[in-house]
């Protein structure tokens, strides 16, 4: 899995809108950047893998 296919998974993680991939899932528990979880969502990042979003996962936010 590489770093844009982490990312990818992470934000799938957070947006109700995007579907996650179980094989995707399962493998971000592995590296330590998801856990399983409750509310009807089956993962959950950890600090870790929020860490790994920073600014790469924001959107677009303007100076002004």
């Amino acid at each position: 899995m590489t770093d844009a296919e982490r990312i990818e998974a992470l934000l799938s993680l957070v947006d109700p809108d995007l579907a996650l991939d179980e094989r995707h899932g399962a493998e971000l528990v592995v590296l330590g950047l998801a856990s399983g979880g409750s509310n009807g969502r089956a993962y959950h990042p950890t600090t870790a893998g929020w860490v790994l979003l920073g600014e790469k996962g924001r959107r677009f936010q303007p100076a002004w």
